[in-house]
């Protein structure tokens, strides 16, 4: 069963919030690695013009990227984790809904033919028939 499309849910329960708190997780960590493989702000390096590794704004992206991904998975698992499940999906969904049912009904049979037949038995040790009226008799009941 599908939620009202028109109902507004809150930034907690959208992908906003994983995305944001990611971001700013990665931007917080990518700003680290700059600082830190510069040099530091009181021995900052010169040679800034090389495309390998070991230029900071590079090393700064790849742990930008990094930790993004890795927070975003970490937060949306754990998001998914805490969410409450629909109460429709206990009752369990096509061929187990339908055979619950049909177990229930064959439960119900069961005990209404063993209750006509106690009755039958009963009615039996009285003299009389299951169906017949307890005229003249004391009910037990």
């Amino acid at each position: 069963m599908q939620e009202d499309p028109k109902e507004r849910r809150s930034l907690l329960e959208t992908v906003k919030a994983p995305l944001i708190f990611s971001f700013a997780l990665a931007a917080v960590a990518g700003f680290v690695a700059l600082i830190v493989s510069s040099g530091g702000s009181d021995n900052p390096r010169v040679e800034h013009d090389s495309a390998g590794l070991d230029n900071p704004i590079n090393l700064s992206l790849l742990a930008f990227g990094i930790v993004f991904i890795v927070s975003l998975l970490l937060v949306s698992m754990l998001q998914l984790a805490s969410r409450e499940n629909p109460e429709e999906l206990s009752q369990g969904g096509g061929v187990n809904r339908i055979s619950e049912e049909l177990y229930r009904e064959q439960v119900a049979e069961r005990r209404e033919k063993a209750r006509r037949r106690k009755a039958e038995e009963e009615a039996q040790k009285r003299g009389g028939t299951a169906d017949d009226p307890p005229y003249g008799r004391r009910s037990e009941h």
